[in-house]
């Protein structure tokens, strides 16, 4: 880290490869004023800018508009003592993550305008890199989107968390059986915002997981045994019938099934406006991981079969899925301890964000998929649906000069102990981890955040709280 560097120091990215939707081409790249002014073909004369300019060289590295994470849960207001705002973005520029889209699962949930506001309060003087935020939707504050949606928020999101007498589901981000879920529906379609879905059936997973307690099935297989491939189509079917009914926009989070994509494609062919995101341990880490590790391993949905993660490849490049987040999920190590023995008593939840970007890269140099279509899922297609385009998520002239850089040739061991996020010590189950590609760089607006493996912790408050869904000049 330069640590000359000023908030807003004109940047020249020199010897740039860098992303365009036509593919990766040559420049060198000024930025000014936290804006991209300007990319050349050659060596300009800079002689003539008034400012002194950072000269960043970035030779045999990749350029690509700054990342976003579409799913992460900082656990602030409510539990800072498992991730703050500080320590999550600072964790998200370790991963290449200039924007993140803050879950809204916090205590107070963001369910109407001062609850919202009081996120945003707890946030802005400590965010390190751009925040877009979720509102939380249930049938209890319905009457409150159509104000949510006039403060810039990104979306709505809503736990299908279809109840019987054995579960007290949660104020203001549950829906209870399907007739709630239609008149929801039908409130956010009213706002034009798209409406986002955790996909699993309650009722059935209540069920089978007390049948397992009876027979006795209680190894850590017993956390995916309990949540089948069924329980998450069973969901997303029912969002998808009361998205037909509606007319609302429908995100579905986290896919980690292969049914559940599929029916998402299908629904996408029939003309269904409907958003698939696959979260990244969904496609690498199988269920096996859970059988190892067990509570640190646990999440919602579980990891899967390797069938499954297996077969969600193809999604990715046929277009089903329009981009790829982490859902890092921070907790304190005593709670995942409880699960040593009982699983069912960890909370579910993966800190990893900082593996997210890494992860990819080693898939581009196993040629999994194309570096194109990894920055398309991780750089681009966010941006458009939360509203941000072409503000973020596009390397040209007056965009935002967000970048992540990336160097495909270096190959390094993952170990959590040097991670960002509070949580580091449940992340060692990745511990060992060979990765072929990492992140370099990562700017905001202008500001060089992070670089040689440190973030810079002075810049705090830099981050901007933003107001999606603005038409951008």
């Amino acid at each position: 880290m330069n640590e000359n560097i000023q908030p807003n120091q004109q940047i020249f990215l020199k010897n740039a490869s860098y992303y365009t939707p036509d593919g990766f081409k040559s420049g060198n790249i000024l930025v000014e004023n936290g804006k991209i002014t300007e990319i050349y073909t050659e060596m300009p004369d800079l002689t003539g800018i008034d400012q002194p300019v950072l000269l960043y060289d970035v030779k045999d590295k990749k350029v690509l508009p700054g990342a976003i994470d579409t799913h992460v849960h900082v656990r602030e207001p409510g539990w800072p003592e498992r991730e703050d705002f500080f320590s999550g973005t600072a964790a998200a520029l370790a991963g290449g993550i200039t924007t993140i889209c803050q879950m809204p699962n916090t205590q107070p949930t963001p369910h109407d305008l001062s609850s919202l506001a009081e996120m945003q309060q707890a946030a802005k003087p400590k965010l390190l890199c751009d925040m877009a935020v979720y509102a939380a939707a249930g049938y209890d504050n319905r009457e409150q989107l159509a104000a949510l949606a006039q403060e810039g928020i990104c979306g709505f999101k809503t736990f299908l968390q279809f109840s019987n007498s054995n579960i007290k589901a949660p104020k203001y981000i549950t829906v209870h059986n399907r007739q709630e879920l239609e008149e929801l529906l039908a409130a956010s379609a009213k706002t034009g915002l798209r409406h986002f879905f955790h996909c699993e059936d309650y009722d059935l997973i209540t069920r089978l997981e007390a049948a397992a307690h009876q027979c006795g099935a209680e190894g850590y297989a017993f956390h995916y045994q309990t949540r089948p491939d069924s329980t998450e189509l069973k969901a997303v079917q029912q969002v998808l019938h009361a998205a037909r009914k509606t007319g609302a926009k429908v995100g579905i989070a986290h896919v980690s099934t292969v049914a559940a994509a599929e029916a998402i494609r299908q629904a996408k062919a029939n003309g269904l406006d409907v958003t698939c995101e696959v979260c990244f341990h969904h496609l690498f880490f199988d269920d096996s991981w859970l059988d190892r590790f067990g509570p640190w391993a646990k999440c919602n949905p579980p990891l899967r079969s390797t069938a499954n993660v297996a077969g969600l490849w193809p999604y990715l490049s046929d277009g089903t899925v329009d981009y790829i987040g982490s859902d890092h999920a921070p907790h304190l190590t005593e709670a995942k301890e409880q699960g040593k023995e009982q699983i069912w008593l960890a909370p579910s939840g993966i800190a990893h964000i900082e593996l997210l970007l890494p992860m990819l890269l080693n898939a581009v140099n196993e040629q999994k998929i194309t570096l194109e279509r990894m920055t398309e899922l991780c750089c681009v297609n966010g941006y458009k649906q939360m509203g941000l385009y072409p503000q973020k998520g596009q390397i040209a002239i007056g965009a935002d000069a967000d970048f992540t850089i990336i160097d495909l040739t270096k190959e390094w061991q993952f170990s959590a102990d040097k991670l960002q996020t509070k949580a580091r010590q449940n992340a060692h189950l990745f511990d060992g981890l060979q990765l072929h590609g990492a992140v370099e760089a990562t700017i905001v607006r202008g500001q060089l955040q992070y670089a040689a493996g440190r973030v810079d912790y002075q810049t705090v408050g830099y981050g901007q709280i933003l107001n999606c869904h603005q038409k951008w000049e």
